[in-house]
């Protein structure tokens, strides 16, 4: 399953939801069938079902209020109901999304192996959407007397990404690596 937003913010009294997108282009939330809702913390990227709470919506409205995506459910018909799923997130299927050449889903780079000038680094444990705009890919340091994780943003220019041979070679600045995460 694909995440595509967060349900950021009650907005009105008919049950609307200012959304966090994570995807490129909300507007197509409108074409989209079978729409799942699932509560914080619930990860989907590998889920074949949606287990409960997870449910299935299917989009009322939609809009745009001040820049911002601005939806409505079928299910969520008013205010006092819509503030129970304030920040739960809205997944879709896999099956629904269109790939353009040489894009890939997020899930679909998971353990992947990272390669450095021909050396094994690490392998991809992740990739977050950040609000700048760019994917945080978090890496397994698997090098010689490393541990821990590395977060890489994702600059296509640094990135060669294999997928069927489940293998990324990465080209960073100097030094990327070596910066530890402060947890």
């Amino acid at each position: 399953m694909l995440l595509l937003a967060h349900l950021a913010k009650v907005q009105g009294l008919n049950g609307e939801f200012l959304l966090h997108e994570v995807m490129d282009q909300p507007e197509k939330l409108k074409d989209l069938q079978d729409l799942i809702l699932a509560p914080p913390g619930m990860i989907l990227d590998h889920a074949e079902i949606a287990p409960s709470p997870a449910r299935f919506v299917k989009l009322r409205t939609f809009r745009w209020h001040q820049q911002r995506a601005c939806v409505a459910f079928q299910e969520i018909l008013d205010r006092t109901a819509a503030e129970t799923f304030k920040g739960w997130a809205l997944w879709m299927s896999d099956q629904q999304a269109e790939l353009e050449e040489g894009e890939s889903f997020r899930h679909q780079w998971i353990g992947c192996e990272v390669f450095v000038k021909g050396e094994k680094v690490g392998e991809v444990l992740h990739l977050d959407p950040t609000p700048m705009d760019y994917d945080m890919m978090v890496m397994r340091d698997l090098r010689k007397g490393r541990t821990g994780r590395r977060d890489i943003p994702f600059i296509k220019a640094w990135f060669t990404l294999d997928l069927p041979n489940r293998r990324i070679d990465l080209d960073p600045p100097e030094g990327l690596l070596e910066l530890d995460r402060i947890d």
